[in-house]
C-alpha cells in the first residue's frame, strides 16, 4: 500500500504540497517505521521510529513518540523520547514530557513542562528559552 513497508508517505496537491494536507494518527493507533507528512499533522497515538513533517506537527497529550522528529514547527503536549530537529519553533506545553535533544532556532518551554535533555539553538534567529505562566497557550507564542 505504501511501497516500502516501513515508510508511509502522505502526499498533498502537487502544485502546493502544504495546501489542505492534514495527517492524523488518532489515539489507539500504533505506527512503527518512518512517517513522512506534508502540511499540518496531529499525532495522538503511539509512534516508534522517525517522523518527517513538512509543516506543523502537533503531538497530542495522549501521544507517545519514541524516535526522531524532523519538522518545520513542533508543539508537544504528550510524551516524546528521542530527538527533535526543527527549522522553526519547538513548543513544550505544560503537560508534556520530553527526554532527549532539541535542535531549533526557537524553543518555548511552558511552566509545568518536563524537559530532561539538551538543546542546541540553531540558525540566525537565536532566541533564548521562554518560560510561560501556567495556563498560557503555547500555540499563540511566536
Amino acid at each position: 500500500m505504501f511501497g516500502d513497508k516501513k515508510t508511509a508517505v502522505i502526499k498533498a496537491d502537487k502544485k502546493n504540497p502544504h495546501h489542505g494536507a492534514v495527517t492524523i494518527i488518532t489515539s489507539g493507533c500504533h505506527f512503527s517505521g518512518k512517517l513522512h507528512c506534508r502540511g499540518s499533522s496531529r499525532i495522538a497515538g503511539e509512534i516508534e521510529g522517525e517522523i518527517v513533517s513538512e509543516g506543523l506537527l502537533v503531538i497530542e497529550e495522549s501521544a507517545v513518540v519514541n524516535g526522531t522528529i524532523k519538522a518545520e514547527e513542533v508543539v508537544i503536549h504528550g510524551k516524546v523520547e528521542g530527538s527533535v530537529t526543527s527549522s522553526g519553533r519547538v513548543a513544550l506545553a505544560p503537560n508534556c514530557y520530553f527526554t532527549g535533544e532539541i535542535s531549533s532556532p526557537s524553543l518555548v518551554i511552558a511552566e509545568g513542562a518536563q524537559f530532561n535533555g539538551t538543546t542546541i539553538m540553531t540558525g540566525q534567529d537565536k532566541r533564548a528559552s521562554l518560560v510561560l505562566n501556567h495556563g498560557d497557550d503555547v500555540s499563540k507564542v511566536s
